[in-house]
């Protein structure tokens, strides 16, 4: 069998802010120098602290603007790779992670969107995962989906002008919420999405969502549901109210107050449009 993608189709595309140089990709890749990549470094920086690449392999786009989300859609439109890892600056990839890209894309010639695992310290995973591979139909499945999991086929993507919507992710208006709002565009135009049981990388620093106070994480999802499920948000936002009760993420006192809130992000989302 003739394969459709080989190591060479991989492009790894690098969000990061005010680098002074390119040494912080060397924890990156530790099975090899990260010049043995193809790369691209879309750096947010000022124009006095610019950085350069004098690999052949990676090249640099240094930017003068804020948000992680106008990063992707810049790394995306810039990429010459096949097959387009999407990643951050503190994440740390495993020794065969091409090979697992490649199989799972070669198995799968056809998906736009190819989910990989995580770890976090001492081989754990970083969350839960589906025990197999399996095709992300279910909504759930979809909006559990971080970036740095996410290898995109470039080709389908751009056929398609799917991008990151701006207006959400770090740096943005809304600070997260991104990855569901691609990812689920992807779904909507019926491109086919994976998750495959293969890690790929590690990543240590702790989930920045985790640290957003009840106020600031209920804005961003009634903007966020209502970007997804229109008129509907509001029992997306009691269904995660009520998961997050459960599982002891908030208390019973924070209930009006992440209500009050999504209401205030979804009356801010909709003054956007």
């Amino acid at each position: 069998m003739v394969q459709a993608f080989k190591n060479s189709d991989i492009e790894i595309l690098v969000a990061t802010m005010n680098r002074q140089s390119l040494d912080f990709l060397v924890p990156m890749f530790p099975m090899q120098h990260f010049s043995e990549f193809n790369i691209l470094v879309v750096n947010q920086t000022t124009q006095d602290a610019m950085i350069t690449s004098h690999y052949p392999r990676v090249r640099v786009i240094n930017v003068f603007e804020k948000g992680l989300s106008k990063s992707r859609n810049l790394a995306l439109t810039n990429a010459t790779g096949k097959l387009c890892v999407i990643t951050d600056d503190d994440v740390v990839f495993k020794d065969d992670f091409c090979n697992h890209i490649i199989n799972a894309f070669n198995e799968n010639t056809t998906a736009a969107l190819i989910s990989f695992r995580v770890e976090k310290a001492l081989g754990m995973l970083y969350k839960k995962y589906p025990e197999g591979r399996l095709t992300a139909t279910k909504m759930g499945n979809r909006l559990n989906i971080m970036s740095i999991e996410m290898v995109v086929n470039r080709d389908l993507v751009q056929q398609h002008k799917i991008q990151f919507n701006e207006n959400f992710g770090l740096g943005a208006q809304f600070c997260m919420g991104e990855e569901a709002l691609f990812i689920n565009r992807i779904y909507e135009t019926g491109l086919q999405i994976i998750v495959e049981p293969r890690v790929i990388a590690m990543h240590l620093v702790q989930d920045t969502h985790a640290r957003i106070v009840v106020w600031d994480k209920y804005y961003v999802q009634g903007a966020l549901f209502t970007a997804l499920f229109k008129k509907d948000y509001y029992k997306w936002v009691l269904f995660k109210i009520a998961y997050e009760l459960k599982s002891k993420k908030i208390k019973l006192k924070d209930v009006v107050a992440a209500i009050k809130a999504a209401i205030a992000g979804r009356s801010a989302y909709n003054k956007l449009l």
